[in-house]
Order: structure tokens, then C-alpha cells, then sequence
């Protein structure tokens, strides 16, 4: 994996130089540019906003000095404040660079270092006397610290009394007094939080050689451990602690328990790619391709062209309809998360191929008659197309799911393949969270890596199933059984999909199937025809359940009634549930209703006494779809 980073980021680089600029921005606060000439004189005392120093609010990007503040501070860099200690052993200036003075207001988690402690119901003048004090105390504190920084930072870059910065870099230090005491006097100052920065540079040395020096100083100090044969390992996710042996390579021809090191050269790209992934200059997930650098660089240019991060499956779209391919090939596709920690890798593997559409267009058909009743009038749901891999995982994951998975509100749209989700906050309870954890990878590699073979029938199956079961639980009868939508949404998304999960591909349409067997219930219900299958049965069983709980008076009806007859495990045991109900509920049924008696009869008189299990769907759909014990009479035929 840390090879073909290596790789993507260099070809990126040569290809694309701007890259290694993309969305930088400068700390908030002040940056101010001291020039000192030869002799050591301070020449620009008199402070210009726009020549001489600016400020930056964190919004406003509209300031003179933009691309000195970046440039200038990206020279200055630390690698982390870990390696800060190196410098100021206090942590307090959080450069690294002599040619550079940076640190903010921020105090310690028990105010000893400003001097203050925080203070509630303050007036405004009382906060900003007791900013002021902590500023003051601040910078006495990195004065005190200014010593040992120079020293030190000195001592890193090499630079020693024959260089030709001597006499200004000195001075620089030795006039840091004189250097606040103008910055103070500045209106911005005052404008100063805790978290922002004071930055003060001395630019009558050339950025050119303070970035030269400070890409030597990368060089030598990105590895981790001490360096063997000018090689050695890296923080970026190939660290090797000595404390934790487990993790170490024992048995291996490694030296020193390390099984592999990396060359100056590639820890700058690594640390190059890091500083660039922290920016969000990639997408999450990031495709990386092999042998089409060209590609590589059409996806991080789409990718930054937005004024606001899209999302992949956006970013596929544009590619796709950019460089009129239609398929994406060969490349390893790379998932993180950014965490207080760093990087952390979610998943990493090689695509061969990347199915983006589907072969021919997938209609979820409303075969259950979802819909409302507005104005006296049903309107059913209209179909839903499915074009592509995002369409499945816009409608398809989205509503198995319950808006957890994949969480689409208005204009925010959002998945949660890797990182924690809080079971208090998801719908359906403990088995719709159980459901997501145990899934989730597989939908993630079913769509973005097109692995079919992630998901089967029998999966599919007990997800839709247990996914129903969640709605089943909560879920309150308001009107009829055959009018819960969010049920019969997954009821037809059950039978329309079922097929593309099944490598049989003469199955029979499932979708089709809920349509004839309505259409049979209806010539079952008028005495034309006869139940013949453990489908139909199951599906009959599923009406006349419908109709049963239509009969029920409680005032606060649900789903839950359903519960009893899905936990039968054979056909003649949901025969006998059925049987039970109709005794409860007899004095509602009218005994001039001929299509409930000729349903019936059908039904509990199957004697195949089947499993249930695989016919739990048919036995859900019929439940769910419109009841043909309503069936109107046929008039010629009573």
C-alpha cells in the first residue's frame, strides 16, 4: 500500500505541481516580515498592513500578503508537536525553523502559563483586560523560552558564524523585544484569541533558502528511529514501537525488528501525501490507478474544481462523462478517517473492475400498491429506476436501512461504512444496529468496489426480512394493514432486486411473481381456481392474516400482532394461529362474506405442512399487498 502512495504522489507532483498547494491556507491570526539587513539593522520599523505584516481572521482570504503568509509558514512547519521538543523542549514556539517565530495565546489546562483563570458573566471590558494580561503573559513566556529555541534551532539547520544569514538571524532574535513592542502597538493585535498565532519571519533571507533548508531538515527528521544505511521507518502509518512487541517482526530477516524502511526521498512524499490528505485535497474514497497517471490527475483536479468537497460518487459521474470512459480498472482504492490521532486506514484493495451501471436499467415495482389517499383519491407510488451503483445505494441502501446507513435529509447525504454509530440513535432498535454492523462491509464492497459476490440471496434474504422486522416492531397500525408504506417499500424492493444477488439467472422474476399471485388470491377469493403451491399458500396465509388484524378494536394497534404467526416454523402451525384468530374474531365476520370463506377454506386446508422459513417473504408480501378478501362480488357468479 505505502508503495503505491509513494508512487501515485510523485507521478501527481511531476504531472501536476500545483497539487502540493492546493487549499492551504495560512493560521489564524497575524504574520508579520522583519527585514534586516547585513549589519544587522532592522530596516522595516514602520509596519505597513499589506507590505510589512497582515491578518488573517480564518474567512477573509481577500488579504495582500496571502501567498507570503502561506509560503512562509509552510517553511516553517513542524512535522509534529511531538518533534516540536526538539526545538523548544516546552513546547511553547511551535516553529521550526530559525528563520521563523511562531506561537499562539493558547494557555495551559490550568492557566499558570497566561496568568488567568477563566471567569464567567465578565463584561466586555473585563474580558478584554484579562486578554490582554494573557498575552502579555504569553509572550514573557516565550521570551523565556527564546534562548534555548535559537539555540537549538541553530544547532538543527547548521547554521554556524561563516553562513551568510549569521549576523541577520541573530539580530533577529536579539531584537525580538524591540520586534513586539511595534507588533503590540498594531490595531490587529488586540484582535488576537488564544488559539491564534503571532508569526514573525525575517524575509531579507530569501524563501528560496529557507525552504531549501527546511526540506533538508524533512529529510533527516521524518523517520522515526535512527536511520540504517540512509533508510529508516516512518510515523505514517508503518510506526513500530519498541514497547509494543507484539507487533514486531520476530521471525523475520528484519534489522532490529523492522521488516521494512524507507529511503529520504519517499519519506518527503509520504509526508508530502499526508499534508495533502489533512488539506482534504483527496477524495475519501480515493481511487488510485495503475499505469494512467492521467487519470490520477483528472480525479484530483475534478476533485478540487468544487468550491465545496463532493461526494465519490459525484466525483465518478464527472470523471466518467469528463473523459467518456465507461469503466474504471486497475486501481486500489483507499478509505480513511481523519482522527485527533492521524490517519487511520478503513480499507485498502484492488479494484480489477469498477461496475459503475448496471447492465440494463432496475425498476423497483410498486407490486404491494404503496401509496396515499389525498383528496379522497389513492395515488400509489411511482417506480423507482435504478440506473447505476449510487442509485442502489441512494434508494435501494437508504430505506433497507432505515436512513441510517446511508442517511439522506434534504441536501446532506451521508454514509457510515467504517467509522462508530451510536445505537440510541438508530431506527429499529438493536437488530436494524446489528443488522448495519454485520452488513455494512459487504454493501461497501458490493458498490464501490464491485464485488458482487459480497452479497447473496440468503443474505439478502435475512437482511430484508430482519429489516421488515424492525418496522414490524415499532411501527402503529393507523388504518389498514395494507396501507403501511415504509413496509411495502421493502416488500417491493425485496422482490424487485432479488435477482441481481443470485447467480442463477433464469430465476424467475420475484417482482412478477407478487403480481400473479395477487391476481390468483383474486380468482382463489371468487372460486375460480385453487392454491397449488407453498408459495400461494404462503402468500394466501399472509392475506388472510391482513384481514384478521383489520378485524382487531384496540385502540393502540401494531405491527407487533404479526410477531406470533412469523415465529411459526411449519405451515401447519401458522394453520392452527390462523384458526385460533378467526375464532376471536368471528363475531366480525359476516357469514355472507364468500371471499374470506373461500380464502380460508383454501388455506387451512393445505396439508403440506411446509418449512416456513423460505416462504417468510411470500407469506409478508401477501400480508402487505392489497387484501383479495375485498374483492368485489362478482355478481353473475352469486
Amino acid at each position: 500500500m505505502i508503495r503505491e502512495i509513494i508512487n501515485f504522489t510523485n507521478s501527481l507532483i511531476e504531472d501536476m505541481p500545483e497539487v502540493t498547494q492546493m487549499k492551504l491556507a495560512p493560521n489564524k491570526g497575524m504574520f508579520v516580515f522583519v527585514d534586516i539587513d547585513a549589519n544587522g539593522n532592522w530596516i522595516n520599523q514602520v509596519l505597513q498592513k499589506g507590505k510589512d505584516y497582515d491578518y488573517y481572521d480564518g474567512k477573509n482570504q481577500d488579504i495582500q500578503l496571502w501567498n507570503d503568509c502561506i509560503r512562509y509558514q509552510d517553511a516553517s512547519s513542524y512535522i509534529s508537536m511531538n518533534k516540536v521538543k526538539a526545538f523548544d523542549s516546552k513546547q511553547k514556539i511551535h516553529s521550526c525553523s530559525p528563520f521563523a517565530i511562531s506561537f499562539n495565546f493558547k494557555a495551559s489546562d490550568d492557566g499558570k502559563d497566561s496568568g488567568v483563570k477563566t471567569a464567567k458573566n465578565l463584561t466586555k471590558e473585563q474580558k478584554q483586560e484579562i486578554e490582554t494580561l494573557a498575552r502579555k503573559k504569553r509572550i514573557d513566556i516565550v521570551r523565556d523560552r527564546l534562548g534555548d529555541y535559537r539555540r537549538c534551532s541553530f544547532s538543527i539547520y547548521k547554521i554556524e558564524s561563516d553562513n551568510d544569514y549569521y549576523v541577520q538571524l541573530n539580530a533577529f532574535y536579539d531584537l525580538f523585544d524591540t520586534i513586539i513592542n511595534k507588533v503590540v502597538e498594531l490595531e490587529e493585535f488586540n484582535e488576537l484569541s488564544e488559539k491564534d498565532y503571532l508569526n514573525l519571519f525575517i524575509k531579507s533571507v530569501p524563501i528560496e533558502i529557507q525552504e531549501s533548508y527546511h526540506n533538508k531538515y524533512l529529510e533527516d527528521n521524518l523517520f522515526n528511529v535512527d536511520e540504517i544505511d540512509g533508510k529508516g521507518v516512518l510515523g505514517f502509518m508503518t510506526s513500530y514501537s519498541s514497547k509494543k512487541l507484539f507487533i514486531q517482526h520476530k521471525t523475520s530477516s528484519a534489522i532490529k525488528g523492522i521488516s521494512y524502511r524507507f529511503s529520504k526521498s519517499d519519506a518527503v512524499m509520504l509526508n508530502t501525501f499526508e499534508k495533502m490528505w489533512k488539506r482534504k485535497c483527496f477524495p475519501n474514497p480515493l481511487p488510485i490507478v495503475i499505469d494512467k497517471r492521467e487519470t490520477n490527475k483528472e480525479v484530483v483536479k475534478i476533485y478540487n474544481e468544487q468550491s465545496d468537497p463532493i461526494h465519490y460518487r459525484e466525483l465518478i459521474k464527472k470523471l466518467f462523462d469528463k473523459t467518456n470512459e465507461k469503466e474504471l480498472s486497475d486501481y486500489y482504492l483507499l478509505n480513511y478517517i481523519n482522527t485527533k490521532d492521524g490517519m487511520v486506514l478503513n480499507d485498502f484493495d484492488f479494484v480489477p473492475l469498477f461496475r459503475y451501471k448496471f447492465d440494463s436499467t432496475i425498476e423497483v415495482k410498486n407490486v404491494t400498491d404503496a401509496g396515499w389517499n389525498k383528496n379522497g383519491e389513492f395515488e400509489p407510488e411511482q417506480y423507482e429506476h435504478i440506473e447505476n451503483v449510487f442509485d442502489f445505494e441512494r434508494i435501494i441502501v437508504k430505506e433497507i436501512f432505515n436512513n441510517t446507513l446511508v442517511k439522506i435529509k434534504e441536501d446532506s447525504y451521508k454514509t457510515n461504512y467504517f467509522g462508530d454509530i451510536d445505537p440510541t440513535y438508530v431506527s429499529g432498535g438493536d437488530v436494524m444496529y446489528q443488522l448495519i454492523m454485520k452488513y455494512r462491509k459487504a454493501f461497501y464492497d458490493y458498490i464501490y468496489k464491485s464485488q458482487i459476490n459480497a452479497l447473496n440471496c440468503s443474505m439478502f434474504d435475512d437482511i430484508m426480512f430482519n429489516s421488515i422486522l424492525t418496522n414490524i416492531r415499532g411501527d402503529e397500525i393507523k388504518t389498514k394493514t395494507e396501507y403501511n408504506n415504509s413496509i411495502k417499500r421493502k416488500i417491493n424492493i425485496w422482490f424487485s432486486i432479488y435477482n441481481l444477488f443470485s447467480n442463477n439467472k433464469t430465476r424467475t422474476i420475484m417482482a412478477s411473481k407478487i403480481t400473479e399471485l395477487t391476481e390468483k388470491m383474486k380468482a382463489v377469493a371468487k372460486g375460480e381456481a385453487n392454491l397449488e403451491t407453498p408459495e400461494e399458500f404462503a402468500f394466501g396465509a399472509g392475506q388472510l392474516v391482513s384481514y384478521l388484524i383489520d378485524r382487531s378494536v384496540a385502540s393502540n394497534k401494531t405491527y407487533a400482532m404479526l410477531e406470533p404467526y412469523l415465529q411459526k416454523s411449519k405451515s401447519g402451525q401458522l394453520q392452527d394461529a390462523i384458526a385460533q384468530t378467526i375464532a376471536v374474531y368471528k363475531h366480525d365476520i359476516s357469514v355472507y362474506n364468500v371471499t374470506f370463506e373461500r380464502l380460508s377454506s383454501q388455506v387451512l386446508t393445505d396439508d403440506s405442512n411446509a418449512d416456513m422459513k423460505p416462504l417468510l417473504k411470500f407469506f409478508l408480501a401477501g400480508c402487505f399487498s392489497p387484501c383479495a378478501v375485498y374483492t368485489k362480488k362478482d355478481n353473475s357468479n352469486e
